[in-house]
Order: C-alpha cells, then structure tokens, then sequence
C-alpha cells in the first residue's frame, strides 16, 4: 500500500510538472512588448505598443503607463484615474480579464479591450509569432482589428511627433474655414500646447488621443488628427454595418433607426418605398447618436420626407471670410448658388472655388406625408443637424429628445507627408434665418431628460 501511495503521488507531482511547464511554455510566447497596428472606426490606423503579462491561463496588457500625465497634465490625469476606469495606472488602452488556451500550434486569446474611447471584446490568436485578433461590440459587430508581433527591443518614440504636429498646424492654417478663428485665445493655447506636449509622445495613440482631446476646446468642430492606411480602408469596408433599421411598431407606426447617414441614397430609397408600400401614417425617425455622414444619404432622406421645397441654409467658405466679417444679407445670399443634388463630389467642388453655397431641398417624386417624429440627443451631429432643424422650422416634424451635438461644419480630409491625415472644417454653415448650429445645436420641441423619448411619442402624442 505504501508503495502505491508514492507511485501515486510521485505521477501526481510529474503531472503538475508537466502541466506548469507547459504554462511557461505559454506564457513565454506571451510576456513582453509587442509592437501592434489598431485598425479602429474610433480612431482610424494607429501604432502602439502593448506589454502582455501573464499568469497561469490569463493575460493582460497595456499600453504605456502613465501616458495620461504627460497629456492631461499631473492634477487633470489624478482626477480622471479617481473619477473614471478610463485610465488605470495612466495607460490609454488595456486588456483586461484575459483567458489562454492552445489548440495545435495556435494561442487563443480573449478578453476585453479597454479605452477612453470604448470598451469592446477581444478575440485573438497568435500563429508563427503573429498576433491577430477583432474587437467586438454587444451586438458582436466587428469594430476594430489588431495585429503585431513580439518586439521587445521596440525604440521610442515610435514617429516624429512634433515633425506631424506641425505638419497639421500649418495644413490647418491653409485650409481651414476662417482665419480669424486663429487669432482666438483658444486656438493660441491649443497651437502652444499640442507642440509642446508632441515632445513627449511614444505612439500614435497618444498622439491622437492629445489631438482629439485639446482640439475639443477649440470653437469649432471637424478638427482632428488620424491615420488611415489602405489595408484599413479595405478592412473597414469588410465590417461596415448596416446603417437603417425599420421596425413596425403597430399596422399605423413604423420606428425608422438610422445609425448613420454614412451609406448611399440608394439604402434610403429601399427603407422608404417598404414605408410608402405598407402605408404608415406615424414614422419615428431616431437620430440619437448618429454623429453624421455624406451629403448624399441625408439629403436623400430629407428628400424622401419634404412636402415642399425648402433652402435649407448655407455654406460659407474661407473665400467669403477672406473679405467679410458678418454672414451675407438676403441680397448676397441670393447671388450664391444654389446647390441641390446628393453628390458628395459636386458639393465639395463648390466648396472649394465659391465663396458660399445655397442649400435646397427638393421633394422626390414619391414621399412620406404622414406624422413625423424625429429623436435627438447629445450625440446626434453634423448632417442630422441641419436636417432636424429643417423639419422643425418648416413644422414638417415634431423634434423630441434632447438638443443635439452643435457640430455642424464641412469637414475634409488632407493627407499629410508623415502618414497621417488632418481633419480639418473647411466650411461654416448658417441656417437660413442666420443660426450657426456649430458649437449651438437644435433644441428639441420636447425636451425629455429622463423619460424614455420612444414611449413618451407612443404613449402621449400617438397613443
């Protein structure tokens, strides 16, 4: 009995050592810095740095620590790691609660990515030395792609930051709307600031997070700073979602999502020839953290639910404010043209030799004219913006929520030496009877904090 007693525990032993070396075996396929590539929606192409540690079958990672205090400053990155999780230990993104396991030559990897802009699940493996791995939200929509490998003699800084910094400043400078917006104190202390903390930066995540985080202090929108390779134009075609959701509510109301304005004419067409065939009389349109999209999709639906023709407002570009200071008066805006097509190209194109532009929306040859009713909040910008005041002043729609994001200007890309590309407002844009929606918004006709804005439309105006 003795004997067997010690067989047994001696296989017991040489099992748990074989199990722990196997563990390390792992693990040391893991630890350490690898040098990866985030293709993101959030924040386009970027390059950075995550350390992994591991213990037993679980991981976790970060970026540098205490990257915040170099961007936000010592007392400003205190408050934000006591307030929020944004910034554990002052990385900018992590991982966190990660599993391990193997099958064949392959490590499986899951967990959940963390960052200021959002958090999503992590699903990677790593083959050959080669980490892949997508980013996942709630619905399992695929919203960003990482990819690297183990570089643990990575140098810093990754780029040249202040030689990019100061590539966008003067891109910006050439192009931007108004130059008198760079006479302010705000864009003065933005321009002094972004240069200096430049010189600090390790990776192209901290230099966008500083970017996008001090130009959000400016006085105007569409500014910022990002990085889109090919391979992330394809990618991001492969995951684009879907953008208009319709939901028959009863036979009489259909509730229209739209997510995003960022699809084609052609996407709102369909939507709206199966609200026409069923023939709702109510048709909610929730706009509620849609951040914008293309000219073309949102005059189409602006299109599809006009019963008259409507100017909707006006662009003003720098060639305007090259020689004026005030908007123009009725008599000027007369001998702007007028611009009415949903084309992207055309708009841009007059943008970029008029002094301004007329926007007019015509109605299609087959429209909603039932009730309408529009959900707003904080987050729905840029094209929903000019639409929903539109529909407002025209008594076209009943606007319920809350007052939307006041960022509404033309916005273009401009690719720059150094990889990156600056966003840049190349446009202001005024409402008819002289509101500048940027920096403003679109108050609501109903404006609800804590009731639910869908069941308040069901329950008290349509019942």
């Amino acid at each position: 009995m003795r004997n067997k007693g010690c067989t047994l525990l001696l296989f017991v032993l040489f099992s748990f050592s074989c199990y722990a070396q196997k563990t390390d075996l792992l693990n040391s396929k893991l630890d350490g810095k690898w040098l990866v590539k985030l293709n993101s929606n959030d924040i386009g192409t970027v390059h950075t740095v995550l350390e992994f540690e591991t213990d037993q079958n679980s991981f976790k990672a970060w970026t540098r620590k205490g990257a915040d205090k170099d961007i936000l400053g010592f007392w400003k990155s205190a408050l934000a790691r006591i307030f929020t999780d944004d910034f554990n230990k002052g990385s900018l993104i992590r991982l966190t609660d990660g599993t391990i396991a193997q099958k064949e030559d392959t490590l499986i990897l899951s967990g959940i990515f963390r960052s200021a802009v959002g958090s999503y699940y992590f699903n990677g493996q790593i083959f050959n030395g080669q980490l892949n791995a997508e980013l996942r939200n709630s619905k399992k929509e695929t919203k960003g792609i990482i990819s690297g490998n183990k570089n643990p003699q990575v140098s810093y800084p990754i780029d040249n930051y202040p030689e990019v910094v100061s590539e966008a400043l003067d891109t910006t400078k050439s192009r931007i709307y108004n130059r008198e917006v760079l006479k302010t104190e705000e864009w003065t202390y933005f321009e002094k600031i972004i240069k200096n903390k430049s010189k600090k930066f390790n990776d192209d995540v901290e230099l966008v997070f500083a970017f996008y985080y001090y130009a959000s202090k400016l006085p105007f929108s569409h500014f910022n700073l990002i990085k889109i390779e090919e391979d992330h134009i394809q990618e991001s075609q492969s995951y684009k979602s879907q953008n208009l959701f319709l939901e028959e509510k009863d036979s009489k109301t259909a509730l229209l999502t739209i997510k995003s304005f960022g699809g084609t004419g052609a996407e709102v067409d369909s939507v709206f020839s199966i609200v026409i065939e069923k023939g709702y009389t109510d048709l909610i349109v929730d706009l509620r953290n849609n951040s914008g999209g293309t000219v073309e999709a949102g005059l189409t639906f602006a299109s599809k639910v006009m019963d008259t023709t409507i100017v909707g407002g006006f662009f003003l570009t720098q060639k305007w404010f090259n020689h004026n200071q005030e908007i123009p008066d009725r008599t000027e805006l007369e001998l702007f043209p007028v611009f009415f097509e949903a084309n992207y190209d055309l708009i841009i194109e007059g943008i970029h030799t008029k002094k301004g532009l007329l926007l007019k929306v015509e109605p299609s040859n087959t429209t909603f004219n039932g009730n309408l009713f529009i959900v707003t909040n904080e987050r729905t910008a840029s094209t929903c913006e000019p639409i929903v005041h539109g529909l407002k002043t025209a008594n076209r729609a009943t606007i319920v929520g809350e007052t939307t994001a006041g960022a509404m200007l033309n916005g273009e890309r401009f690719d720059l030496k150094s990889g990156f590309s600056v966003f840049v407002p190349t446009a202001d844009y005024y409402t008819i009877d002289g509101l500048r929606i940027d920096q403003k918004g679109v108050e609501p006709n109903i404006k609800l904090e804590d009731e639910d804005p869908l069941e308040y439309i069901m329950s008290q105006i349509i019942k």
